[in-house]
């Protein structure tokens, strides 16, 4: 028997409806019901499952669960949990990009005499000191740290309270990625580890991850090379696995040699993100280029990179911008790399009725700084939205409208897969602006690739056709207005 088949075993039970009376209500053939039951069938329309519900009259709660039972037993329990998380982790973006209500540049210094070895014992006792030691680090004039802590550390949240609101801090930082697993199923631990690692990335502070691989054992909890630690300036802290000991040295030769361990390890190490700034944005060569016919993309409004000509970009970037040849060299790069109206590439792309609304309405696109261009007149909206339905029309541009009560995008983060496991991802940082961003470790990369490919099968975007009617909707609204 299958999860779905037990669940849906229970529901009928619950229900006290024979199988003959299931079949004549609800219109699903009792031997197709039956074979269900003994797990031998999983319904291919999940409309089947609505039409059993309603025969059943499930409530909101067991409707979920019959669904998500039907889900993993379709696709494999490592399979939907993995593709749960990164559904999560795009969701819970939208509050990481959420500015800190104080940010502060200084910090007093907390006067923390301590000897050249001091013993800790207790998580209460350690998350205390590390406190004083951090803010005795930020009272300096270039606060820096460097870590070599896994994201389930108790001492995480304490570091990130300070990367939140510090601009000013540096923090390095190595992570170990579990390398005993298969990419196609299991990967919920490095999708953990890039989930703390964006949290920090799109804090106030300036942050740069690296990793290594190992098995990561959750009997032993081994998950360093050496005990985990936290190094400042003038001292470092030397962690248990368990958390529960610690010992903090402040002689400059044992700080030096914690110092020549991290330099060495991080040597061996990958960045887990590559990292780009605003003035690196608009630079082709940043982008990754296609690695497939088919692309994917993610984002609050449509990506109209994909429709938009040279002509256009000459009229709407402003011509006083003293950078403005650079700009326009590099989306006219950027149009060859990605540009769907010669039919060489295709793309299915998501994205919000809300973002396309607010497009047609203001004439702005959310990729893009707003004091670089002006923004697109009627005519250049409804040129484009032409142009993606003639796309539609060729097969080269499949779009999904998402549904927001079942799928919430940040407004402020943008997504496009250009490989088998390469993703790049945009967007606007409260503190430092534009940012570009490679996923560089390859598990996490598949499941976000593997994740676009399996969305369009999803309830939580609206079909082809109806979004294909939508923007002809709004095509003929615009052009009449």
């Amino acid at each position: 028997m299958s999860v779905f088949s037990e669940k849906l075993q229970e529901c009928i039970t619950k229900s006290n409806m024979k199988i003959a009376s299931l079949s004549k209500i609800s219109g699903v053939e009792r031997s197709f019901i039956q074979k269900m039951l003994t797990g031998e069938r999983i319904p291919s329309d999940p409309a089947v499952l609505q039409q059993l519900a309603d025969a059943l009259m499930l409530s909101p709660s067991q409707r979920r669960m019959l669904l998500d039972s039907y889900s993993i037993s379709k696709m494999g329990e490592a399979t939907y949990y993995r593709r749960l998380l990164v559904k999560r982790l795009i969701e819970e973006t939208n509050s990481f990009l959420q500015p800190a209500p104080v940010l502060r540049s200084t910090y007093p210094n907390p006067g923390f005499q301590r000897p050249s070895v001091l013993s800790l014992h207790g998580k209460g006792a350690i998350a205390d000191t590390v406190r004083l030691l951090v803010e005795e680090e930020l009272s300096g004039a270039s606060p820096r740290l460097r870590l070599v802590l896994q994201p389930e550390s108790l001492l995480m949240p304490v570091l990130l309270a300070y990367g939140r609101t510090c601009p000013a801090l540096q923090i390095e930082h190595i992570l170990c990625f579990d390398s005993e697993l298969q990419y196609q199923k299991e990967n919920k631990y490095n999708l953990g580890c890039l989930r703390g690692a964006l949290s920090f990335l799109l804090a106030a502070c300036r942050y740069v991850p690296y990793f290594y691989y190992e098995v990561i054992s959750p009997k032993t909890g081994k998950t360093a090379l050496f005990p985990w630690m936290i190094l400042g300036t003038d001292w470092a802290v030397s962690l248990s696995q368990d958390e529960e000991a610690a010992v903090v040295l402040s002689d400059r030769e044992a700080v030096s040699l914690y110092e020549g361990l991290f330099e060495e390890v991080r040597e061996e190490c990958h960045p887990v993100l590559e990292h780009s700034g605003q003035e690196q944005f608009f630079d082709a060569q940043n982008w990754s280029p296609l690695k497939q016919e088919m692309t994917y993309s993610l984002q609050f409004e449509p990506c109209f990179g994909f429709f938009f000509t040279m002509n256009m970009a000459q009229q709407q970037i402003c011509r006083d911008l003293p950078n403005r040849e650079e700009l326009l060299s590099f989306f006219d790069e950027r149009r060859k790399q990605i540009s769907l109206l010669d039919g060489a590439r295709k793309n299915t792309s998501f994205f919000t009725l809300e973002g396309l609304d607010r497009f047609l309405e203001s004439g702005r696109i959310g990729e893009l700084p707003e004091d670089c261009y002006l923004p697109f007149p009627k005519p250049f909206r409804v040129e484009l939205l032409r142009r993606m339905l003639a796309c539609t029309q060729n097969q080269s541009y499949s779009p999904y409208l998402i549904k927001p009560a079942k799928f919430r995008i940040p407004q402020a983060l943008y997504f496009l897969v250009t490989g088998p496991q390469q993703v790049t991802c945009s967007c606007t940082h409260p503190i430092h602006g534009r940012i570009h961003l490679n996923i560089q470790e390859n598990s996490v990369a598949y499941s976000f690739c593997d994740f676009f490919e399996y969305l369009k099968e999803t309830g939580l975007v609206y079909s082809k056709e109806e979004t294909q009617a939508v923007l002809r909707q709004r095509l003929e609204a615009l052009a009449h207005s």
